[in-house]
């Protein structure tokens, strides 16, 4: 006899793997554009310094909205015997605006960070 996994779920973990992958590519991004920053001299590049901020700032705020929201479908997606699941009643009262919110915060705080140093010298 065959088990048969409910598709939401395995949209779910796809999706919570992706978030995952996204945040580690921010991280790395951010963490390239700050080391550049502090360490580089960038006096005269300035301009060309905001490309990488804007475009880290923007990937992660799509990013994270993008897979925020997918998690959001999948848990509306799931089946009546998921629904049941002790799982999925603890996955489904997350905050998932609030944590929206606070993704799209934090690529901003970042950003002005970095653009903070780039133009506060």
């Amino acid at each position: 006899m065959e088990i048969q996994t409910d598709p939401s779920l395995s949209g779910l973990f796809h999706a919570i793997t992706f978030q995952i992958a996204g945040i580690a590519i921010a991280l790395l991004a951010n963490s390239a554009n700050f080391a550049l920053l502090l360490f580089a001299n960038t006096n005269g590049h300035e301009i060309a310094l905001c490309v990488p901020i804007i475009a880290t700032a923007l990937f992660t705020v799509v990013w994270g909205d993008s897979t925020l929201q997918s998690q959001v479908a999948n848990i509306k997606d799931a089946t009546v015997e998921t629904k049941n699941s002790h799982a999925y009643k603890f996955i489904s009262r997350q905050p998932y605006n609030l944590l929206r919110l606070m993704n799209l915060a934090l690529a901003l705080i970042l950003a002005a960070s970095q653009f903070s140093i780039l133009f506060g010298e």
